[in-house]
């Protein structure tokens, strides 16, 4: 599916995806719906290749100290605008809370720069 947006929206999508981790959570997801624990394994494995950094982050989103506290935001933060969203719940093991499993939203994000 894909998602048109008009210039007016541009500025919330692009708050969402100026962090390169985003963009590593968003090549994750392309693969299919996977859980936050899915999720977080690749991104913190040393194989994982990352996409290019940027100046806008300063550093506070690398893989090597990433959290999962941290990891949920970034997932927010993409749900917000729908790039991302709930898949279903996975039940969990030992008694804890059903883990959330996260897929692509959106097959391509068109911008409309004119009616």
């Amino acid at each position: 599916m894909a998602k048109e947006i008009d210039i007016s929206n541009v500025q919330s999508y692009l708050k969402a995806l100026h962090c390169h981790l985003r963009w590593d959570l968003i090549e994750i997801l392309k693969e299919g719906p996977k859980s936050s624990d899915e999720i977080f394994t690749e991104l913190t494995d040393p194989n994982f290749h990352q996409s290019e950094k940027n100046e806008q982050c300063e550093n506070q989103c690398t893989h090597e100290n990433l959290k999962k506290h941290s990891l949920y935001y970034h997932l927010r933060e993409l749900e917000k605008v729908g790039i991302i969203e709930l898949d279903a719940y996975k039940p969990s093991e030992e008694n804890r809370a059903p883990e959330k499993v996260w897929r692509l939203n959106y097959d391509k994000l068109i911008i409309k720069f004119r009616d």
